[in-house]
């Protein structure tokens, strides 16, 4: 506990307040910006010196973006009719409104007259451009750590604009958010973080939201780090230099032709009408698939060999846990019976060849529960189940094992975590979950990382890369931690697609409480049978493996 004290006190001594400039639009800001500005403002690691006004160069840059195709522009009052997300990042505040604390930041206009030198005398760390305006490198120059900015696509496969569309219109699975910076002496500039997003294939506002939200927090995470660390700052720089390493500052602004969105409207409507009717026909529902290698040998990735457990068709089974005691196996689930709308967590014994008795109800609460991390701890049994309904992150203990829990621990309060998930090394116990730290960002991209010495702490270390992983694609666990062949692996979840779509095995070849790295050694994908499309969880107990799948299933047929 004394080393995680002094890491604290030395932290907040070598933290260092960096001095911002902000370029936003001249006559309102949406609320994404204002959610980045305002974080920064209220912060112990930045402070906002400055709110520089283009607005000569914001009138040609709106200018060149106000004609797009009539189908375009069509589909987009459409959109906007029938999606209206909450909150909804691109609503907009006028700069008039004296109350927004942007009001109190000093405001220097930048004209073709005005002297640049000027912005000397601010001592400016960075300079955070919200906008697309691209600016010369007499302006770039003007910043300690050069001029940051948020590109929202894969600057490698799509690269242009408007934001959001594209990945549509080529069913890309993913929305890509991107935090670059460029200063004097760069030819191009260099990424310093990434996240992504689903993506919506049916509303571009949804999409675009999303992905503006989940990109928002890309700001203020890497201004802390460079802040409180900026050795570790760098060496995080030297991860991603691989990361578009010579793209150009523009994202060209290409609206989709007539042709491009009639095709896309024809076979978007198509689609929905075919799952309409298939509905009427196939529900899907998730379930269990086992496997018992102690004979066999087959690769424990490969699913294809897995046995399935259905459940009755009123329900659905999900987020599996085996453990082993007294030579008996116990099966912990999510149990979701439709008509209640919540899930509760059940138990059941299962055996050698895959055969099981009747789930017994262990917890219920009036909110959902789900991922049942079970583990055993000095002769003692614990449970750490998903109660983000609840906005905690509870610790039970079995009285009566397996069917008997109290609540043993509330471990973080106001948190909407997910799929916690614990792992003990040496006397340091590792906390993996994933937060959502805003209504409007995801519950699947932002893999966070705690520590401590004692199971019951009452304040949980974060660690100082938080969060370790920014990837819709690998960050939600998936699965308790393992050691295999001497390395340690952690399952995680494919949400890429969609929740819940495909699985990865990654090794962690860091882990304390500086670093933090993990590589992909596996990624298993729901592509054995035609009647699945999601897996999204792996267990196992000795030689018996478990896993979960989204399966299609006729509604008339047992």
């Amino acid at each position: 506990m004394k080393i995680i004290a002094t890491n604290i006190l030395l932290n907040l001594y070598f933290m260092k307040k960096l001095r911002i400039a902000i370029i936003n639009y001249p006559l309102y800001i949406f609320d994404w910006q204002k959610a980045i500005i305002n974080n920064l403002i209220d912060s112990n690691f930045s402070e906002i010196v400055l709110n520089l006004d283009f607005h000569e160069e914001m009138k040609e840059l709106q200018n060149s973006t106000n004609a797009v195709p009539v189908f375009f522009k069509s589909y987009l009052k459409i959109d906007s009719k029938f999606f209206k997300p909450v909150p909804n990042a691109l609503a907009k505040t006028d700069k008039s409104d004296k109350s927004d604390k942007i009001n109190n930041i000093t405001t220097l206009s930048i004209t073709k007259t005005i002297d640049i030198k000027s912005l000397e005398e601010y001592e400016l760390d960075i300079i955070l451009n919200l906008t697309e305006l691209t600016l010369n490198n007499e302006i770039v120059d003007k910043a300690k750590y050069g001029v940051w900015f948020l590109n929202f696509c894969d600057l490698n496969y799509i690269n242009k604009r408007p934001y959001g569309i594209w990945e549509m219109l080529e069913k890309r699975p993913e929305m890509t958010g991107v935090l670059r910076y460029i200063k004097t002496g760069m030819t191009y500039p260099k990424t310093i973080d990434q996240t992504f997003s689903c993506t919506d294939g049916l509303s571009y506002k949804r999409n675009l939201n999303d992905i503006l939200w989940q990109s928002h927090f890309l700001v203020g995470n890497n201004i802390e780090l460079l802040s409180k660390n900026e050795e570790l700052f760098n060496k995080k720089l030297l991860t991603k230099s691989g990361i578009y390493p010579e793209n150009e500052i523009t994202v060209p602004f290409s609206p989709p032709s007539n042709t491009k969105m009639l095709k896309f409207a024809i076979a978007l409507y198509a689609k929905k009408l075919f799952q309409v009717i298939k509905s009427k026909i196939y529900f899907n529902q998730w379930a269990l698939i086992f496997l018992n290698n102690s004979n066999s040998n087959e690769n424990p990735y490969d699913l294809k060999h897995y046995k399935k457990i259905l459940p009755p068709k009123d329900r659905f089974w999900a987020d599996p846990f085996l453990i082993k005691h007294n030579n008996k196996t116990y099966l912990f689930i999510e149990e979701l019976i439709y008509k209640n709308k919540l899930g509760h967590l059940a138990v059941m014994e299962i055996d050698n060849e895959g055969n099981y008795s009747k789930p017994e109800t262990i917890l219920v609460k009036d909110y959902h529960l789900s991922y049942p991390f079970i583990f055993k701890e000095d002769d003692e049994f614990y449970m750490i189940p998903e109660t983000s309904g609840n906005n905690d992150i509870q610790l039970y203990k079995a009285t009566d094992f397996p069917l008997k829990w109290e609540l043993q621990k509330v471990m973080m309060n106001n948190v909407v975590a997910v799929d916690t998930t614990l792992y003990k090394e040496h006397d340091t116990y590792w906390m993996f979950t994933n937060l959502k730290k805003h209504k409007g960002g995801s519950k699947h991209v932002e893999l966070n990382l705690f520590y401590s010495k004692s199971l019951l702490a009452d304040h949980w270390e974060p660690h100082s890369m938080n969060p370790i992983v920014t990837s819709v694609k690998t960050a939600r666990p998936a699965g308790k931690l393992f050691i295999k062949n001497n390395k340690l692996y952690r399952p995680s979840q494919d949400c890429s697609s969609h929740y819940g779509y495909g699985l990865n095995i990654s090794e962690i070849t860091k882990l304390n409480p500086n670093n933090y790295e993990e590589k992909l050694v596996e990624a298993i994908k729901p592509n054995w049978d035609k009647s699945i499309s999601c897996t999204h969880s792996f267990n196992s107990a000795e030689e018996l493996y478990i896993s979960d799948i989204k399966i299609n299933r006729n509604r008339f047929l047992p």
